[in-house]
């Protein structure tokens, strides 16, 4: 007999608790709905994905558009949070922000390539979960512009918000473009995309100030 086999078979699997499972099956929905998209996945999908079974699975989510949603959220909030925090930390200046905040963006771009799939491939859902999916992404551009407020107050609010919305979208088509041509590095993307931003919120800066 394998002393190995026999030692891992007598290892008691850990139990998990309610909200670690729950995370771990949002990470395998994830994997699935990049893989098949909405389209083609199913709740039997995902639990063999997970190797746990349909009924531990609806345990946790009542259905496929709840679970999409669900791995949209997760994703969306990891993003945010990463792009937000590493942002802020870079110090008051809002040019240093945004540098430090795209960088984070495309970091996790390059670093989650499920999670990339699952919010900006093309195996999206349609009708009322496509809104509610939009409105996430949109509440992410909000965050951006409260930032941008913060960073430069003196600019007017709503100007701060379109600039935000504006990036947010550069950014996405970007990311989109690089997901087909991954050679280029990280420093570079960010390099091209401030460039062609920055002067026109430098531009704001000075006009406010003047």
């Amino acid at each position: 007999m394998n002393p190995s086999v026999t030692a891992a078979s007598a290892t008691p699997r850990r139990r998990l608790s309610k909200e670690a499972r729950r995370a771990k099956l949002i990470v395998a929905a994830q994997s699935v709905f990049a893989q098949v998209g909405y389209g083609g996945a199913t709740m039997e999908l995902i639990a063999a994905h997970d190797g746990v079974t349909r009924s531990l699975l609806y345990e946790h989510f009542a259905s496929i558009d709840e679970i999409y949603l669900e791995c949209h959220r997760s994703a969306r909030e990891e993003l945010q949070r990463r792009v937000l925090e590493t942002a802020l930390a870079a110090g008051p200046s809002l040019s240093d922000q945004l540098r430090a905040g795209l960088f984070a963006y495309f970091s996790y771009v390059e670093e989650e390539p499920d999670s990339f799939e699952l919010l900006y491939g093309p195996g999206g859902a349609g009708g009322r979960l496509a809104e509610q999916t939009g409105e996430l992404r949109f509440m992410t551009a909000e965050a951006m512009a409260a930032m941008f407020v913060a960073a430069a107050p003196l600019i007017p609010e709503d100007q701060a918000a379109a600039a935000a919305h504006i990036i947010s979208g550069a950014a996405e088509q970007l990311a989109r473009w690089w997901h087909r041509n991954p050679q280029m590095p990280i420093e570079t993307l960010v390099d091209g995309l401030m460039s062609l931003l920055w002067p026109g919120l430098q531009q704001r800066l000075e006009d406010a100030t003047a």
